[in-house]
């Protein structure tokens, strides 16, 4: 039997693009957190421990399995690239997703990254509270939940058909999950709040902990851990950056002024390292490595 794990899972913000443009966009992203943990299903049971969805990046803390949590991760991805498709207007799809996972060793790095998650956007600069973010499990720790009982409406209370137009989905949701006003599923009824907080002595150790600066350690921690991306799909990110930045896809015909900025780009956005760049680019390794890596070169 495999083992069940805590894991950290985020994607690399993007540079020049956005996953959540819209409230609509927002509502839409926290809603297919709760389908796809529901199209899993019992033969893949993941719990979502703790969560925040920012405009270009995501940040995840999931319990199961590893291959279950990879899983939960594509099916979330799969479903953002086809709601945008037919709902995203501008916004559309094909991002470039780079997704990593880390595993959680032990409690002190629970919290940490618990903390780390919530803090995001207060540390993004937003002048609201973690609390206060509305596309976060943050709101949940510690709250009074009894209310939210009269504020929205159950799930059995809506036909079929107003199910199916709400969310855009023929996902069957449990009876006794709780819908709001603006057509959000409540994150309360599919975060393991109880989970969280348990990794908490009380209110006020949650406050100390959320209060601490982490972003350094969980960062690096990241940083260090960082999963490569295979060359076809830098090859595939180069090209694209390449039109953009220079009105031609065929990496073979910039001049080196011209793969230099590229690769300093696909530096900044995948965080590959420069022998694979300059591979990818065709530079030498010896040339570009002083440029990307200035503290080594």
């Amino acid at each position: 039997m495999k083992t069940k794990h805590f894991y950290h899972f985020a994607t690399k913000g993007l540079e020049d693009d956005i996953l959540f443009g819209s409230v609509l966009e927002f509502i839409a992203g926290m809603n297919r957190i709760a389908l796809c943990l529901c199209r899993l299903g019992p033969d893949h049971p993941v719990m979502v421990v703790c969560f925040c969805l920012m405009d270009n990046h995501v940040h995840f803390i999931l319990y199961g399995t590893e291959e279950d949590c990879i899983l939960f991760m594509e099916r979330y991805k799969q479903a953002t690239e086809l709601w945008l498709r037919h709902h995203g207007g501008d916004n559309l799809p094909g991002k470039f997703w780079q997704i990593g996972h880390w595993p959680i060793p032990d409690k002190d790095r629970l919290r940490s990254t618990i903390a780390y998650i919530h803090r995001n956007p207060t540390a993004a600069g937003m002048s609201v509270s973690p609390a206060g973010y509305r596309w976060s499990s943050a709101s949940l720790v510690f709250a009074d939940r009894a209310w939210i009982q009269s504020f929205g409406r159950r799930m059995d209370s809506l036909s079929i058909y107003e199910r199916r137009r709400i969310l855009n989905s023929k996902t069957e949701l449990p009876d006794d999950w709780i819908l709001l006003p603006d057509g959000m599923i409540w994150p309360g009824d599919y975060v393991s709040t109880q989970v969280m907080e348990r990794q908490f002595d009380s209110v006020r150790d949650y406050q100390f902990v959320l209060n601490k600066r982490v972003e350094d350690d969980v960062n690096l921690e990241m940083y260090s851990q960082q999963i490569s991306l295979p060359d076809r799909d830098i090859k595939s990110r180069a090209r694209d950056v390449a039109g953009k930045l220079f009105g031609c896809r065929q990496i073979a015909d910039l001049n080196v002024q011209q793969r230099v900025q590229l690769a300093c780009v696909l530096k900044k956005e995948t965080g590959a390292a420069a022998k694979q760049i300059a591979r990818i680019v065709r530079l030498k390794l010896t040339e570009l490595e002083p440029i990307l890596n200035p503290r080594r070169g």
